[in-house]
């Protein structure tokens, strides 16, 4: 009969290497909690202010059209020029009109001597009162119309009605323009305008000689002073923005109407307001905005109302206070009522 070689020993490797041994039963360590950089909250005095763009515009555009249709023969201004009131823009060709004109002015002077004629034959009793009325009237109507004629021929020389810089030039020699065409545009009045427009929010915080400050994209470099002049007196129906005008007075002449403008105007000078970075409000399904808030060594969730914002910082409406120690960074394995160290140096803006 065969024996069978004993399986004890290699029945022992088996059970060694399973790990029954003494330290079989030791459970694994446990991580350590989660590391957040914080903050404590001081009181601050902040300035609330909205930024908002728009384009440059003249204080006034006074745009030039003809009265009367005629050829343009000349076109004295360009893009660029400045003029006084009175001086020459557009000539237009006055050769009809004033044919007319000498017309009309020979029929007066035949009208004014029929009237004496007819006044001293009235004065004879040669002609009757009625006929006499007939001839005076007859040398008002001719008068009128020479009148009329003369004060036609001199809309054919178009010239500036106020001082100003010429925008647009919209004719040339040649074209016929007919009544009321434009023929140039002029920027009247001293500086220039900038029309934005605000959120209802943040117009009822505005007022009339409020200061702002303007920037212009083309002149980065360059920060001119505004006022307010004026806010529209409604807003608009579909966004529900109200117009509100500046008024640069004095801009330097590099800035241009038509410049891209950036207005920034301030709202609110708000003292002892808490604000925390913009990373450290969270949102949630149970509650719209929380921050994280360490209790000693324990994090909790604290429902906050938040409101505006300044410089990539939250101001704090009202769920905090003064002296709480809230977390900046590293809140992804936070939860409330877990425990928490805080991390050395200085947490990130």
């Amino acid at each position: 009969m065969t024996r069978r070689p004993l399986l004890l020993p290699a029945i022992a490797a088996v059970f060694l290497q399973s790990g029954c041994g003494p330290d079989a039963g030791a459970s694994a360590p446990a991580s350590p909690p989660p590391q957040v950089r914080t903050i404590r909250l001081v009181p601050e005095d902040v300035v609330l202010a909205t930024t908002v763009v728009g384009t440059l515009e003249p204080a006034a555009r006074v745009v030039v059209a003809a009265q009367e249709e005629g050829v343009v023969t000349a076109v004295a201004v360009r893009e660029g020029d400045r003029v006084a009131a009175g001086d020459l823009v557009v000539q237009l060709d006055d050769r009809r009109i004033r044919a007319e004109l000498a017309e009309a002015q020979a029929r007066l002077l035949d009208a004014r001597a029929q009237a004496r004629r007819a006044k001293a034959l009235e004065g004879d009793g040669l002609i009757s009162p009625s006929e006499a009325d007939t001839i005076r009237a007859s040398e008002a109507m001719a008068e009128a119309r020479a009148e009329l004629l003369d004060t036609r021929a001199s809309f054919a020389r178009i010239t500036a009605p106020v001082d100003g810089v010429v925008l647009a030039r919209r004719v040339e020699v040649g074209n016929l323009a007919s009544a009321r065409t434009p023929l140039v545009e002029l920027a009247a009045g001293s500086g220039l305008l900038l029309r934005v427009p605000v959120s209802e929010l943040e117009v009822v915080h505005l007022r009339p000689g409020d200061e702002a400050t303007v920037r212009v994209d083309a002149l980065p470099d360059v920060s001119l002073a505004a006022r307010i002049a004026r806010i529209f007196p409604s807003a608009e129906g579909a966004t529900r923005q109200v117009t509100v005008e500046l008024s640069l007075a004095e801009p330097p002449a590099a800035v241009r109407p038509g410049f891209l403008a950036r207005a920034r105007m301030v709202l609110e000078r708000r003292k002892g307001a808490l604000l925390v970075p913009e990373a450290a409000m969270q949102r949630g399904s149970e509650v719209p905005h929380f921050v994280w808030v360490l209790d000693g060594d324990t994090a909790r969730v604290r429902p906050v109302e938040p409101g505006e914002r300044v410089d990539g910082r939250v101001v704090i409406r009202s769920g905090l206070a003064a002296g709480e120690e809230v977390g900046v960074e590293g809140l992804v394995r936070l939860r409330d009522g877990g425990p928490v160290r805080r991390a050395t140096g200085k947490a990130g803006p």
